[in-house]
């Protein structure tokens, strides 16, 4: 009985000390473990945290290139609309000097024209530089004056339109692989002498050509040129000496 006691007591004696330790670990790896879902809670707040604000970092960039792109648009429109204006303006403009021209020719009359030549019984018209402007097509002489018009302004698209269609096609050959900007300044050099412009003298060739005798005055050259009728419209048709013999 005594023996049974006292391996009751030395089995005791051992089962405290390690039910000691095994609590003191249990309690060591609870606390481990706190601390791992403290810092798995903490890594999961920090990745939150930087997915917002990378989203909102997104969404703001998103939101400057819509921006630019609405005023890239914007700016489009205007540019489109402004092409139109100055068109517009172009074409009124045009108008204005031609019924400005044809208003001064009226008021005029008779007094437009210089005494007539003596070489023919025609008159001699002169259209001094300093009056030039877009007189129309109404006439040979109306033509003529608003192809000299448009090479002084620099304008090849108004000098084109005072062409006959034949002449139109021989300058677009001319002036291919040439921008607007090279053909103006060409135009307005080769008229940058000219003083007056005197038709001395017209002849019909037939009912839908005329011929001009020109006198250039500056370059005091004299020039014979075909003026051409398209429907109700006179056009330059070019110089007899640029005709092939």
């Amino acid at each position: 009985m005594k023996l049974l006691r006292v391996l009751v007591v030395l089995a005791l004696l051992i089962a405290v000390p390690a039910a000691v330790v095994g609590w003191q670990r249990v309690e060591q790896l609870r606390s481990e473990n706190e601390m791992l879902r403290a810092e798995l809670q903490r890594l999961n707040q920090q990745t939150t945290v930087a997915a917002e604000a990378q989203s909102k970092q997104y969404d703001q960039e998103l939101q400057r290139l819509r921006t630019q792109a609405q005023e890239v648009f914007k700016l489009r429109n205007e540019v489109t609309q402004l092409r139109s204006a100055v068109k517009q303006a172009d074409a009124l403009r045009a108008e204005n000097q031609q019924l400005r021209a044809r208003n001064e020719q009226g008021q005029a009359g008779p007094a437009a024209a210089a005494p007539t030549s003596p070489a023919s019984n025609t008159q001699v018209v002169q259209f001094p530089r300093e009056g030039w402007t877009f007189a129309g097509y109404s006439t040979p002489a109306a033509a003529l004056v608003s192809a000299v018009w448009a090479m002084k302004e620099g304008k090849p698209q108004v000098y084109l339109d005072s062409l006959s269609p034949e002449e139109q096609a021989r300058m677009a050959k001319a002036w291919e692989n040439k921008s607007e900007d090279e053909i103006a300044a060409k135009h307005k050099q080769d008229v940058s002498q000219i003083t007056n412009v005197r038709v001395m003298q017209q002849k019909e060739i037939s009912p839908e050509e005329v011929q001009l005798t020109v006198f250039i005055e500056g370059p005091n050259r004299m020039e014979i040129v075909s003026m051409k009728r398209a429907g109700v419209d006179w056009k330059f048709g070019g110089f007899f000496r640029d005709r092939p013999q």
